[in-house]
């Protein structure tokens, strides 16, 4: 299952790190292991941006500067402690 949110508007030249937060998705005494993002711009082309260290619950992403506007998606698949995976989809509008 993946869980989807609409964040707030990125400027192409931005550079943002998404800190996305999977608690919801934990059982008692799972954490989050690793994780893996995949940035989808609207014209389709992936890339792979910096996952950062992750804290608890808490996977930080940073989406570099955007050459293209229009509504990006981050998907971030962190994989659990007890090796179950956890799917968290950003929609990003990137206006200006």
């Amino acid at each position: 299952m993946t869980t989807t949110i609409m964040v707030r508007a990125q400027a192409l030249a931005e550079i943002r790190t998404h800190y996305v937060d999977f608690t919801d998705d934990l059982p008692t005494g799972v954490t989050v292991s690793s994780a893996t993002a995949t940035h989808v711009p609207p014209s389709g082309s992936a890339s792979t941006p910096t996952v950062g260290t992750i804290s608890g619950a808490t996977v930080p992403v940073t989406l570099p500067a955007q050459t293209v506007t229009g509504l990006h998606m981050l998907d971030v698949l962190a994989t659990l402690s007890n090796a179950d995976k956890s799917k968290v989809r950003l929609l990003i509008p990137v206006n200006y």
